[in-house]
């Protein structure tokens, strides 16, 4: 194999396509979400994940506050929606959920909002956080995990179409890219570039 070299501003997309997660949050009445590419397993026992995010998010800084949070998984039908969660600020809208169209339901054991059109969700309480460059990985310790019918041991993949997010494309619109299990290509532009 001969291989050509990857720019450094490039190497996350080697790990593309990934399934987005919505991270919520609810603290002093605002209701933060948003998209999170880079979140992952860490431990088996205690129950652990992490979730990388900017600091510069109004989600993140929810986060701090409440000290919990949630992890919830959509399906493709909702990518344009993950999409406008990544581009509205919390600043501007104090539920960024309902903002876009979405319903929050309080977890079982957190209170912190769940995305009710999910189909898993996580809650978590804080458990570290480590600054990683641009981003702060977020370490959650899981203390409640729910999921539809479509997961079991496994995702029954005939039910549960995920979005697999490949990046961002400038095709004379930048936008979102996701891929579909069953074959198609969604792209979600961006309505801001900012």
């Amino acid at each position: 194999m001969i291989w050509k070299q990857v720019d450094s501003s490039r190497v996350h997309r080697l790990f593309y396509p990934q399934v987005p997660t919505v991270v919520t949050v609810g603290s002093k009445g605002r209701v933060g979400a948003m998209p999170a590419i880079w979140c992952m397993p860490l431990s088996f026992n205690p129950t652990l994940i992490g979730v990388a995010i900017d600091p510069e998010h109004e989600t993140y800084k929810l986060i701090l506050e409440s000290e919990v949070f949630a992890i919830n998984w959509l399906d493709c039908s909702y990518a344009s929606r993950i999409v406008e969660l990544g581009e509205i600020s919390g600043r501007e809208y104090p539920n960024k959920l309902s903002a876009v169209g979405l319903t929050a339901v309080n977890g079982k054991r957190t209170s912190q909002p769940l995305i009710q059109e999910a189909l898993a969700v996580l809650e978590c309480k804080v458990h570290e956080r480590f600054r990683t460059g641009t981003h702060e990985l977020i370490v959650g310790e899981v203390i409640e995990a729910s999921a539809s019918d479509f997961f079991t041991d496994y995702w029954d993949f005939s039910n549960y179409d995920p979005p697999l997010y490949a990046g961002t494309a400038d095709g004379g619109t930048r936008s979102w890219v996701f891929m579909s299990t069953r074959g198609v290509t969604v792209r979600v532009p961006l309505k801001h570039t900012a």
